[in-house]
């Protein structure tokens, strides 16, 4: 660590810093190692730009993060005083955009792919829980590219 602090010459502060150890390490080494580098021990990687580290099996909730960020984004603009141009293209711009970012390193499960699509088909139909809609096209058709005839949102 001296080397690398001499070379880079940054410094690392272990008073900002936590320790995170594997499950296979017993609790008595884990705490002479956080105690020698005068951090504390975590048991929760917490999020790194904006994604959850994962050091075991993702849960069910470990991803609404992501979709609870999402959710707030369609819910800021209101639907009913756009065009479904203008809908669309928030869609495909905003949310997706948060979407592929977060992709980029983590697979999502299939229950919040779902959850995600039937809120975008909300949004773009301008559907509620009062008040429902219906949907002039179908999704899969409305998620195809532009050149096969789709609005290329997916």
């Amino acid at each position: 660590m001296d080397t690398f602090c001499d070379f880079s010459g940054q410094k690392v502060r272990f008073s900002k810093s936590t320790v995170f150890c594997s499950s296979n390490i017993c609790d008595n080494h884990a705490k002479d190692l956080a105690n020698v580098c005068g951090s504390p021990i975590t048991k929760n990687l917490g999020n790194y730009l904006g994604i959850p580290l994962i050091h075991g099996h993702a849960i069910k909730n470990t991803y609404n993060e992501i979709f609870e960020k999402s959710q707030k984004r369609l819910a800021s603009w209101k639907s009913i005083s756009l065009s479904l141009a203008k809908r669309c293209t928030l869609i495909k711009a905003v949310v997706s955009a948060l979407l592929v970012y977060a992709m980029q390193s983590i697979k999502l499960s299939s229950e919040i792919c779902s959850k995600l699509d039937k809120r975008n088909r909300d949004f773009l139909w301008v559907s509620s829980a009062e008040k429902k809609k219906i949907h002039l096209v179908k999704w899969e058709t409305v998620c195809l590219p532009k050149r096969k005839g789709g609005l290329g949102i997916k």
